[in-house]
């Protein structure tokens, strides 16, 4: 063969081998896409400020909140990874576990007692055909404006509804019918509403009823009840709670939420039927602790305002108001108890897989501590401070927050 068309076919052969190398294959990414199967995750830690005082230095718990608990120290929240193949017709599954100092919060809530730092937040097996789907196993609550997921929420403090009036986990099983685009209905059985927990201490289920309601683009309504015998430390409670939240988006960038919470307990209390609450650090371990065959109720709103400024920055206010009430013995006066917060957040995304939250929180709550928590003590307010740094003097709380979140996952990673 003549060289110089040896030397022309070694040329164009050295051209290819870049294309041949990337078409090695695909990519993992490609792979799970291709095959319907996500995976997806997110980690995400803080650091909270509060400035109560106990003896000269800040206060190191928070009363009342949920993941932000811990003050004055950074924290890893969250490391997530969600695994799922869920396809819209025949079997498939969800797998989720976050670990991280979040994780302990949501083991309480259905697992009391555990402190371990590794959740496993869903697990359950799903069934879809046409408007149907089933799912059994392990679930989030259908109930509030806010989720366990940090990257699906405005704020990074949680709300005061937010597992002080409702539940975060069920075990059970859930079902879905699609009526319509207007209308999602939900019918479940869970072992426990309230507390959520894995493992039911009675025969009783409580049934959750649930309908999502999609008037236009723009509007979205969720109704959620669910009622139940649960038994909680040994002592039978009959519980109902019922959650509303409506959305409006006013504009592509403009968005209002509110939350409505009803919390009912009937029969003989040893605790508060949210669970939280009982074991708040407010003076002998919670406002309605050794009530005695009486009534516990409790109710709040949550009112958001959000606003995309821009492709990098938004921001959200949240207002709300809560009220709890239980048995007069339990309380000072009426044993009646009243808590607002308002809270203004700051969210700047740098990328689609990373965002920078910042916050400013303001809590206010009326006096609800018991009678005797401390010799000598008369009325005393919710939140930590030298005299007694359990049941505290001060009515209102600061508090500064800072977030960072990554996002990764297929297809895209956010």
């Amino acid at each position: 063969m003549n060289k110089k068309y040896v030397g022309l076919l070694a040329s164009a052969g050295a051209l290819c081998l870049p294309s041949l190398a990337n078409a090695a294959g695909p990519s993992l990414s490609e792979v799970l896409v291709n095959s319907g199967i996500t995976a997806a995750g997110y980690v995400d830690a803080s650091y909270d400020a509060t400035f109560n005082r106990t003896g000269g230095a800040t206060g190191g718990q928070v009363p009342l909140h949920a993941f932000d608990t811990n003050s004055n120290t950074f924290e890893l929240n969250q490391a997530a990874l969600t695994l799922s193949y869920l396809p819209t017709d025949g079997f498939g599954a969800l797998v989720n576990v976050i670990a991280g100092e979040d994780a302990k919060v949501i083991n309480g809530s259905y697992s009391p007692g555990s402190a371990s730092d590794f959740a496993l937040t869903q697990g359950y097996v799903q069934y879809a055909h046409g408007p149907w789907t089933a799912i059994g196993g392990r679930f989030v609550t259908l109930a509030g404006a806010e989720v366990i997921d940090d990257t699906k929420n405005t704020n990074i403090s949680r709300s005061l509804l937010f597992t002080n009036l409702e539940p975060l986990v069920h075990t059970g099983v859930r079902g879905g019918y699609k009526f319509s685009d207007l209308v999602t209905g939900y019918l479940g059985v869970n072992n426990s509403a309230i507390a959520g927990l894995s493992q039911d201490e009675n025969k009783p289920k409580t049934v959750e009823v649930g309908a999502a309601i999609t008037p236009s683009s723009a509007v979205s309504i969720s109704l959620v009840d669910y009622y139940g015998v649960d038994k909680i430390s040994g002592t039978q409670t009959k519980n109902n709670y019922f959650d509303i939240v409506g959305s409006w988006q006013a504009t592509s960038a403009l968005q209002f939420v509110l939350n409505g919470d009803y919390v009912r307990g009937i029969g003989s209390l040893d605790t508060t039927p949210f669970p939280v609450l009982a074991n708040a650090t407010l003076g002998a371990g919670g406002p309605v602790t050794q009530a005695t065959k009486g009534l516990a109720t409790g109710e709040g709103l949550a009112f958001y305002v959000n606003n995309q400024f821009n492709d990098s920055w938004k921001g959200s206010l949240r207002a709300e108001y809560t009220y709890f009430k239980g048995s007069p013995t339990a309380y000072n006066g009426s044993g009646i108890a009243h808590v607002a917060e308002l809270t203004a957040t700051a969210d700047y995304s740098a990328s689609k897989n990373f965002d920078l939250l910042g916050e400013v929180r303001e809590d206010y709550g009326s006096v609800i501590a018991p009678v005797g928590a401390l010799p000598g003590d008369g009325n005393i307010g919710v939140f930590p401070n030298t005299a007694n740094a359990a049941g505290g003097v001060q009515k209102s709380q600061t508090e500064v927050l800072v977030k960072a979140i990554y996002k990764f996952g297929t297809p895209t990673g956010s």
